[in-house]
């Protein structure tokens, strides 16, 4: 990949009143006044705090499903983690019938997540298209 200037995209207008580089995490707050200065530092904690208990919320979930499979399974095997020497088939039978459930149920959540995320994608290009036009009038 080359970084010569022709590669690159023309920089962007800032949108806000905060000057200095969009790449920089310490803009000038000088410039803003303090009940700006109040917003933007209680925007930012509410953005954080929102990522992390999206993100502990997702962990939860991964739990709960690896839990839940191996509850699921556990009571193939005996306390020493070995097949019993006479388990029922009907038992076996059974529990292989939950576990191919709950295979096509996390399928069909899979598959709602993927369609979820393809509008998400349609909405923030719109979104970006929309703001590039809205710049290139000004």
């Amino acid at each position: 990949m080359s970084d010569s200037p022709n590669d690159r995209p023309p920089p962007r207008q800032t949108i806000g009143p905060i000057s200095g580089k969009p790449v920089t995490t310490h803009p000038d707050l000088a410039k803003l006044t303090p009940q700006q200065r109040a917003l933007r530092q209680a925007v930012i904690r509410e953005f954080k705090a929102k990522k992390m208990r999206k993100f502990v919320e997702r962990q939860v979930e991964h739990i709960n499903m690896r839990i839940q499979v191996g509850e699921g399974i556990r009571f193939l095997f005996d306390e020493h983690g070995r097949p019993p020497a006479n388990a029922p088939l009907e038992d076996i039978v059974w529990q292989r019938q939950q576990i191919e459930y709950q295979i096509k149920w996390f399928e069909a959540v899979l598959i709602e997540l993927q369609g979820t995320l393809v509008r998400i994608k349609e909405i923030e290009d719109q979104a970006l298209d929309y703001l590039s036009e809205g710049q290139g009038v000004e």
